[in-house]
Order: C-alpha cells, then structure tokens, then sequence
C-alpha cells in the first residue's frame, strides 16, 4: 500500500493517494488508521477520528441533519466501549447507532460482526433493523461497491457474497437481528455471547422492556478486545436492563445518589469501565421548534402529551422528558444508595479471632425454574472499632447434576457436608431454607447431622421488635418470616454492621420490592413475580437473609432493632423486683442475739 502511494497524483490529509480512490475509500482508510499519527519525518496525518467519521457518514448519507445530539452521540460511540442512551421518544438513538454501527462494518467488513437486538422481531423491523436496513439500502444507492448483502428473511446482512458454486456462505461477517423475546419468555442473548471477531459492535434497543440479565450479556462480550454497545430506551424502572445499563457508577451514588436529571441534556460515568450514559431529554431537544425538518420531537408533541397525560406522569417522565422515574426506590427493601453509604461493600476489619462462622443455603434441584443452589459462609464478631457486625466470606453455587446413582438431595446433603467441614462450621451453626423441602431435611440428618437448623420462610414472622423505633412485634408488622428477614437484612445494613456486600448479592436485594396485604402487613414481593421481572430467582440474597436469622438466633445483635427503652425499663423493673426480694428474705431472717 505505501509503495503505491508514492505513485499518487493528488494529496489530502497530509498523504498522497492514488488514481481512482474515491473519497470514500479515503475516509474509511483514515477510519482503519485511526484517524491522525505521525508521519516518518514528524508531521501528522489525518484530522481524527471525529472528523473522519463525520466525513464518511456525510458521503454514506449525504441528507444527515447533524445536531447537537447526533454529535454528542457520534463523540460517545468514538470514545467510548459501553454507551447507554435515555431519553425521550423521537430522539434518534436508534438513527445514530445504526448510522455508526454500519460506518464501523464497512470499514471492516471481513472482521466485523455487529449484533441488533429489540423484544421481538416485529420490533427490530419497526425501529432499529428497519433502519438498518434502510441506511444500508440508502448507501448502496450512492455506492454499489459497499459490502454487504441482505437476507431478509434472516434479517441478516452478510459479506460473504452467495455463490453457487462454493460449498457454503459465511455468516460470521455481517449484521444480525436477535429477538430477545420467545413466545412469553426473554431469552437474552446466550447464545451469541460466545461470539468471537477482531470487531464485535453490539446495538440494543428498547432496554427497558428486557429483564436486567440482559445486561449479564453485555458484560461477557465486553471481554472481546474490540467491543462497542449502545444499549437504548425509554427509562422506565432503574431494575430493567436500561436501568442497570445506565445506573450511574458508584463514586456517583447510583440512582439514590441524586443525580442531576434536569432538563439539560447531559451524560454521566457509567457502572462498566469506560462507559458513558447520555441524557436526551424532550424539553432540550434541538428540534423545538420543528425546525429540522427530520423526526425529532417538537414542543408541540411534548405539549399535546402534557394535555393528555399531565406533567407529572410516569408517561411524560418517561417519553417526553426521558429520565428516570423519581420514586421507585421507596418500596425496594435496599437500595445501592444505602449499601455504599453505610459501608456495606467494604471489607470486614475483625477486632482479633474470636469470631463465629456460619453456613447458610437457598436450595434448588438441578437449576429448576432459574433456581440455583447457594450456599454462604458468613461471620460474625467484633470489628476494630468495636463494634458487633456481620460479613459476608464467600458464596458459591453447588452444581447439581442429572445423577443416577445419587439424588439432587443426597448430593445437596453431602456438598454441604464437604464445604462446612472444610470451613470448620458445625452443623448447628448451618441453616437453610426449609419451605416444602422436607425430603433434603432428611438426606441432611442422614448423611451428615440432624443438628442443622431448618428455617421456614413461609412461617408467620416472630414476635421479635420491628425496630428500636417501631415498638411492634414483628407478627403484628410483616406478612411472614421472609418478609421479617429481608427487612431484618435492611436493619442491619442501616445500623452500619454488615460488611463485605458484592455487586451481584446487592443487586439482587435491590431488584425486591415490598407491599402491603391484609391486616394492612408489609410483605416483601413474592418470588414468582419477581422472578418474571427479572427473569432470576433471588437465592443468593435469599441464603443471606437466612445466615443473618441464624446469626441472630445465636446471639447476633442488630443495633437498630434492639429497643433501647425498652430495655432500660427491663432492667429496672429487674432491680426493683431484686430490691423487694431482699427486702423480704431481711424482714423472715433469724437474728442471733447475745
């Protein structure tokens, strides 16, 4: 390539070029090359990525209406590996991705797999495929020679061209449309993520109506060398998958940590390494007044939803102001918020050894339903400071297998056996979930002790106090024992005694909601609701609630339910019956007289 520079008859950029390029080839060449570098006698070619992206969608697209938020989308996708976008609708966010995402392939066109995700396949072909598509067939137009084929009833675009004579096609290369949604059920993208290429792009549309394991997707094809996402919607609920994609880091206090969410469009440091999330909001739109020319939202469409929904709605919150809903974290038993701020995620900082370990589980048969089978181990003692608080040491799922020879009970009885004898943990000091699992009560006497300690989340809760604050037995106060459990887990989190959260335990105990039934009692969201939301079952937060009701049962104190009043008065009323006891044995005691 460089001895056929020299024979070029014209330069751009600092470099020469040959005859015949057009100034597309020139554009994506300074694409592959990065944009600008130094030169061999020192001076620097191109202008910079910025620029030449610009240039080469002007060519690719030349009827783009460039704005302020399509610029600032354009900067991110350059610069950034993870890009969350909220905001209203009509805000180009499918527009840009795809603009950016096919300039990306075509520059590589043999080494590129870029993946187009939305719910279902009706919803790729009505918002981001279709545009795909249409960018595509826009610039063949313009440019016959682009790469790139369409199989549309695969809702592909491939750059293996179809030869008849050749054994096969190669579909690696290209765009793909994935309908994350199957029947009634979110399939996410698991059978993709082990995708490899040397350039992998990812677009993801309408994140909010995905449960957030989507996200668990993104996160595995992060591990790619070259790897780019935009994920996309209408913010709805900061525990969908847009929710956890664009939650801010957590330096920034998460969604509790009271981000600006003004009517400014603005971005924020995402919770991946290098990721951005952008704000567009309605009321900043570039298009007030109509003004464009192109399908960006106008003040008369906020003003005739306004009319219709009214200011405050979660419909105007959402579609036309697009930031997230204010609010939703007041019925979620903890919040990221709260962990960071009352040092939940940090290490444990022991005083010295005496402290007591304990085994606790949430069980499942061979992952049924999305279960998993969790156990923990836990510890508890006195801190440098102090003070008596609970951590969390290690959690790990046991993998249950299809065996003949042993029941899903007996290898659950004897892997817990194994851990918590490895870890010097008793049986007595070992609980778990008892609710409709009689039958691994039993393996557990038999192959390893009937000292283990059954806990039934489905009980009637305790006649424990709710809080130092709430002078109410906890039966009067909370539906179950579950729902006394996760609230017990908030206590303890506020009082500043746990330590040791990770990320996937706090998302889960994020992720539950609580509400009210009859007798006007808290319960916390049954498991199969929030399993539909979120499409997991919440074992590892489960196991963790049932560690802390054993540490409690051992003699573990949380700080904020111990009532102090109620203590003093028990105390004195203990003093007064002592005082009248001597008082008593004085007045019926012989006395010796001389």
């Amino acid at each position: 390539m460089l001895a056929a520079l020299k024979l070029a008859d014209f330069s751009k950029y600092g470099l020469k070029w040959p005859p015949g390029i057009t100034p597309l080839d020139i554009e994506l060449e300074m694409l592959r090359h990065g944009g600008r570098w130094k030169k061999k006698d020192g001076t620097l070619a191109g202008e910079g990525m910025e620029f030449h992206f610009k240039e080469a969608m002007n060519l690719l697209w030349p009827w783009i209406k460039w704005h302020a938020w399509a610029e600032l989308q354009l900067k991110c996708w350059i610069n950034y590996r993870i890009i969350g976008q909220i905001g209203c609708a009509s805000s180009g966010k499918s527009f840009v991705s795809s603009a950016c995402a096919l300039t990306d392939y075509y520059c590589h066109p043999n080494s590129t797999t870029v993946l187009v995700s939305s719910t279902t396949r009706e919803s790729l072909e009505m918002r981001v495929w279709g545009e795909i598509k249409k960018l595509h067939k826009s610039a063949k137009q313009l440019h016959p020679d682009l790469p790139g084929y369409l199989i549309e009833g695969r809702q592909r675009i491939v750059s293996d061209p179809r030869n008849e004579a050749a054994d096969g096609r190669d579909f690696r290369n290209g765009l793909v449309g994935v309908a994350c949604k199957r029947g009634q059920s979110f399939q996410g993208m698991e059978e993709y993520v082990g995708i490899k290429n040397k350039h992998l792009r990812m677009i993801a549309d309408e994140l909010q109506f995905l449960p957030r394991q989507f996200v668990d997707s993104i996160s595995n094809m992060n591990k790619n060398t070259d790897f780019k996402c935009v994920g996309s919607g209408n913010p709805k609920d900061t525990t969908d998958a847009l929710g956890v994609l664009c939650e801010p880091a957590a330096h920034l206090g998460g969604w509790d940590g009271g981000i600006d969410q003004s009517p400014d469009t603005k971005t924020w440091e995402g919770r991946f390494p290098n990721s951005i999330v952008i704000q567009l909001p309605g009321s900043d739109s570039p298009n007030l007044l109509g003004q464009l020319g192109i399908p960006l939202i106008t003040q008369e469409q906020i003003d005739a939803d306004i009319r219709f929904y009214g200011k405050d709605s979660i419909q105007y919150s959402m579609m036309d102001e697009g930031r997230m809903p204010r609010g939703l974290g007041n019925k979620r038993i903890i919040t990221r918020q709260i962990c960071l701020k009352h040092y939940a995620m940090e290490e444990p900082q022991w005083l010295n050894r005496s402290t007591i370990s304990l085994g606790c589980m949430d069980a499942a048969y061979r992952g049924t339903g999305g279960d998993r089978c969790v156990f923990m181990e836990l510890r508890f003692g006195l801190d440098t400071q102090r003070k008596s608080i609970i951590a969390l040491i290690d959690s790990l799922v046991l993998p249950i297998t299809d065996s003949i020879k042993e029941s899903p009970e007996d290898q659950i009885a004897m892997k817990v056996r194994d851990e918590c004898e490895r870890r010097l943990i008793p049986p007595e000091r070992f609980a778990f979930d008892t609710t409709g699992r009689g039958s691994l009560m039993s393996a557990l006497c038999r192959l390893w002790s009937s000292a283990v300690v059954g806990i039934e989340f489905g009980a009637p809760a305790t006649d424990r106090p709710v809080s130092a604050g709430i002078d109410v037995p906890c039966n009067k106060y909370y539906y179950n024992l579950m729902s006394e459990m996760w609230h017990s887990m908030r206590h303890l989190i506020e009082a500043d005694q746990f330590r040791g959260m990770t990320d996937e335990v706090m998302m889960e105990g994020c992720a539950r909601e609580w509400g009210h039934v009859g007798g006007n009692k808290i319960q916390v969201e049954p498991k199969d609701k929030m399993k539909l939301k979120t499409g997991r079952s919440p074992d590892l937060f489960d196991a963790l609630v049932c560690g802390l009701e054993l540490a409690r049962r051992l003699g573990f104190k949380i700080e904020q339910i111990v009532n102090q009043p109620a203590s003093a008065r028990s105390e004195q009323w203990k003093r007064e019956l002592r005082d009248r006891a001597r008082a008593l044995w004085s007045d019926h005691a012989l006395s010796y007289r001389t």
